[in-house]
């Protein structure tokens, strides 16, 4: 079972995943079941087989991920040069688990980390695909909020959110530096142009193969700023590899401060609430370390 993440989190076990596949999908529910450790922070994840991957939202606020996923993927997928994870199937409520859930493809590869990307390359493909994800046409699409961690909105939305949590960092060397990084941000002129699509949390959801990026995974998509989309220029590259990213790209210099400041917003909370989760926590870590390393 996943470490618990939330006081409030649904707890799924491989039990609870095979009598729901028994129940509504019995064509699977014969296949390996493989948990998909490490967890993110608000679905448990299944492999099952070797091609399909089962989602369960862990808390009440990612349910909503299911039906925008269900929507979004399949019109953005065949849009954009990265694997996204195309729904399947769709689960119900069952078994004593609460709410609706969903089946996707596979992707093969690993997590992308520093370690395990030709960085320079990657720098040029993940900007490739936030310019065909940002091209691709946002009529009628899905406002962010709750189901995007609130990515996608202006950074007004973290007034009075990150107070209380930044009071519990006090004397925690380098966090002085990093509210200060991310009021720079919030001061940034804000996104003025029409809303376009994001995936809202490319930090830690892209997928790699023998050195080369090839899926993104795991959003609730949205029409919004972008600017969370260029988190990974400072979580993920340094030096001229940031630097050939943010050109690459090609937003403007307020689009990259707001990205900065939400590359540190969810981190400086995340700092003391994901404490007791070490690889969440170690997330949080990394973030405001990428954020605020000058090359």
């Amino acid at each position: 079972m996943a470490v618990k993440r939330h006081d409030d989190e649904v707890l799924v076990d491989e039990r609870l995943v095979r009598r729901l596949l028994r129940e509504q999908f019995p064509e699977w529910a014969d296949l390996p079941l493989t948990l998909v450790e490490p967890s993110g922070t608000d679905h448990t994840i299944f492999r099952v087989g070797d091609e399909l991957v089962a989602r369960f939202p862990a808390v009440e606020y990612a349910t909503k991920q299911v039906a925008r996923e269900a929507r979004s993927v399949p019109f953005l997928a065949p849009q954009v040069p990265l694997e996204l994870p195309v729904p399947v199937a769709l689960g119900e409520p069952g078994e004593g688990y609460p709410w609706s859930w969903s089946i996707v493809r596979w992707i093969d590869g690993e997590r992308a980390t520093r370690d395990n990307l030709d960085l320079s390359r990657a720098a040029v493909d993940l900007a490739a695909f936030i310019r065909a994800l940002h091209a691709c046409d946002a009529t009628d699409g899905p406002a962010p909020g709750q189901s995007t961690s609130l990515r996608g909105m202006p950074l007004s939305v973290w007034d009075g959110r990150l107070e209380p949590w930044i009071a519990k960092l006090d004397g925690v060397p380098g966090m002085r530096d990093a509210v200060a990084a991310f009021e720079e941000g919030r001061a940034a002129p804000t996104w003025d142009r029409p809303p376009v699509w994001l995936h809202g949390d490319l930090t830690g959801n892209l997928i790699t193969r023998a050195g080369r990026l090839v899926g993104a995974i795991d959003s609730g998509y949205a029409v919004g700023d972008p600017a969370c989309d260029l988190m990974p220029g400072w979580t993920l590259f340094r030096g001229a590899d940031r630097r050939r990213f943010f050109a690459e790209v090609g937003l403007d210099e307020a689009t990259i401060l707001r990205s900065r400041a939400w590359a540190i917003a969810p981190a400086l909370i995340g700092w003391s609430y994901y404490r007791d989760v070490p690889h969440l926590f170690e997330n949080a870590r990394r973030a405001i370390e990428g954020a605020l390393a000058v090359s």
